[in-house]
């Protein structure tokens, strides 16, 4: 299988995507090159690779050896250094082991793979390490040791695949508003509740709502980075994905059709709710939503860091918006701290407790 490595044409080191020049960057020469004047060139290179490698001997057939355990691998070459890289066959973009220059795999962005858009990186390697420290502060179920001896194993950026899906829905709601007045005299406090019965319907229009396309990522962590800005969307181009992994989607639009159309009943759930003002209390008494059966979608790739560690046998798994810097990720609790905050908060209660033990002690209870 054909790989792209972005070469720098001064001294022939792999160029990789910087984020904050978005330019490509030669990290040995420190030259610098925009996306545009790489192009041009590196389609030629594709197409004369394709030609070069359309053939292979008879009597050997690629697919037979993906079975059992290398079902689902695939086989690229580091056009560097030669070496023979095994990874899943959902991989876009890597970088080889050996040499450590980026390989971009075009196939999987060829023809149906082709994604219509992508938001390069805004956020650097050292941006994500920052945020993760600024994610530690303020944690006070945090064990100390964890943010002192935890050492991260992996930090990678990954663009993501994500459908884009334009939709239209219409729904019908009900809602019961209270107004409560608390009045007095002479005598009594009164207690006025005036109810009201409201309706709000009509139809929203829904434009690129991302769902990632992605088996292997969890589904909560991702939309708990979101929203990318569509203000960085761009025209995807190959480019962008040198010094980067990437992923082809493994999960089509109709496998995702519940959770879009989930997607949209919250958001129009919570659109019609905030129409609704001027109530001391809102209770919904009735939703009827309707979701278009057609509608159309777009494949794009997103940025996303991933910082991975394990700890006392157990892994941890934060992840970046690439593009925002907004982060996300599971922390240990320990219960000593957990223990601490409860006595601090309830010191009274604890000092009689310790008084009715030492009490019971003195009378030979216990």
């Amino acid at each position: 299988m054909s790989v792209v490595n972005y070469q720098c044409p001064n001294c022939t080191a792999g160029l990789t995507f910087d984020s904050r020049k978005q330019k490509m960057v030669c990290e040995f020469c420190g030259s610098s090159f925009t996306v545009e004047e790489l192009e041009k060139e590196k389609k030629e290179e594709i197409r004369e690779s394709k030609r070069e490698n359309d053939g292979h001997w008879e009597g050997f057939e690629p697919e037979q050896w993906q079975t059992g355990d290398m079902a689902g691998m695939a086989v690229w070459n580091c056009p560097s250094c030669g070496a023979e890289i095994i990874a899943e066959e959902t991989t876009g973009a890597t970088k080889c082991p050996y040499c450590d220059n980026p390989m971009i795999m075009p196939e999987q962005f060829d023809g149906m793979y082709l994604p219509d858009y992508i938001i390069p990186f805004k956020k650097s390697r050292k941006d994500a390490l920052a945020a993760l420290k600024k994610h530690y502060m303020n944690k006070p179920f945090l064990p100390k040791v964890f943010k002192d001896e935890n050492h991260l194993e992996e930090v990678k950026g990954m663009y993501v695949p994500f459908w884009l899906f334009d939709l239209e829905g219409a729904g019908r709601f009900t809602y019961e508003g209270i107004n409560t007045r608390i009045y007095t005299d002479s005598k009594y406090q009164y207690t006025e509740n005036s109810v009201f019965h409201i309706t709000r319907k009509g139809r929203m229009k829904f434009e690129k709502i991302p769902v990632d396309g992605s088996k292997k990522i969890d589904d909560t962590m991702m939309e708990s980075i979101e929203p990318f800005s569509y203000e960085d969307l761009e025209p995807f181009r190959i480019s962008y994905l040198s010094g980067y992994l990437a992923d082809k989607y493994d999960m089509e639009p109709d496998d995702l059709t519940g959770r879009v159309h989930t997607r949209m009943k919250n958001s129009m759930e919570e659109t019609f709710r905030e129409t609704v003002t001027g109530y001391d209390e809102v209770i919904k008494k009735h939703a009827d939503m309707h979701i278009a059966e057609k509608g159309n979608v777009k494949y794009g790739l997103f940025p996303v860091w991933f910082l991975n560690t394990k700890w006392n046998g157990k892994h941890y798994t934060f992840i970046m918006n690439g593009q925002t810097g907004r982060m996300t990720g599971d922390l240990p609790i320990g219960k000593e701290l957990v223990l601490q905050y409860w006595l601090k908060r309830h010191i009274p209660l604890a000092f009689l407790l310790t008084a009715i033990m030492v009490a019971l002690r003195l009378m030979g209870v216990m």
